[in-house]
Formats: C-alpha cells, structure tokens, sequence
C-alpha cells in the first residue's frame, strides 16, 4: 500500500498540546484513506471531485492551518482550513515513527467553536492549578 508524505508534526503544535515526545513526526496519508472518506463522507462532500480536491490540498491544510485542536479522546490533531468551505483533516497520534491521516470532513462552524471553547476550557483551568 503506498502513501502520501504531507509534512512534519510542527514542534509549537506539539508543545502547545502537550505532546511534545510526537514533534517533527512525519504526517502521511496512505492509499486506502481515499475510499475511507468515499465511503463515510461521499454525502457531506457532494462529489468525489471535492474529496479529490481536499487529498491533493491535505499537506497544504497540515502546513497552513486556520485552526489545529487535539482530540483528547481520539488521540487526534484535527488541523482546520477554509477552502471554499471549512475542510478538518484529523491526524492520529500514536507510538510510532509517523502519524497518519485518520480522515478529512467538511465541519460546521458549530463544530469549530466547541472546539475552541473546550481549549479555552482547558486553559482556564490550567491556570486555576
């Protein structure tokens, strides 16, 4: 199965979450990812040409972000960018010597603000500590 390189994990990003043993992991997206997102997100995308469009742009996405979250309970960076609509590419951290693309979705306005306001959350009570 081949693979796609997309960049490294950003060692700020990595710091920032707290996941600094992950920084400047190389991000990859393999083979199969494509009929993943055909096969869950067909709907929510419209066509497999914007799929295409968002797999040709993913290193694009990781490297130029509007917005990055870490998935506590995923285990996941979900990296945020606005292209024609807001596009999220989640990110699996795992044990390993690379990071792999879970998926990539389109997302709701709805969905980026919680996820701001949980890092807003996190933060307030760090510093309650």
């Amino acid at each position: 199965m081949g693979f796609k390189y997309l960049g490294v994990l950003n060692e700020e990003i990595a710091k920032y979450w707290g996941i600094e043993e992950h920084k400047n992991k190389p991000i990859v997206v393999y083979d199969d990812r494509r009929e993943h997102v055909i096969e869950r997100h067909l709907e929510d995308f419209g066509s497999v040409e914007r799929i295409d469009m968002c797999y040709h742009n993913l290193g694009n996405i990781i490297k130029k972000h509007d917005y990055v979250f870490y998935n506590e309970n995923s285990k996941s960076l979900e990296f945020y960018k606005k292209i024609n609509e807001d596009i999220c590419v989640a990110v699996r951290i795992s044990p390993g010597k690379i990071l792999k693309v879970r998926s990539w979705f389109p997302a709701n306005k709805g969905k980026i603000n919680n996820r701001r306001k949980k890092e807003e959350d996190k933060i307030l009570s760090e510093e309650n500590l």
